[in-house]
């Protein structure tokens, strides 16, 4: 779609996204933040970047 309402409504599923943050954990051996995004979505990345959005969820690589 090219008003990207598929990828907002994927990025909006909070499972969807903990299971990628887990892959990405694992792969990194690192813990992962989950983070909200201002327009309701949720997003992740290492937790040892500062993030300046609310933090939802830690996942760890274990």
């Amino acid at each position: 779609m090219s008003c990207n309402c598929e990828n907002k409504k994927l990025g909006s599923e909070i499972d969807r996204i903990r299971r990628l943050a887990k892959a990405l954990a694992k792969a990194e051996e690192k813990t992962v933040a989950i983070f909200l995004n201002n327009d309701g979505t949720y997003g992740f990345c290492c937790a040892d970047i500062g993030i300046d959005k609310p933090i939802v969820e830690y996942i760890t690589q274990y």
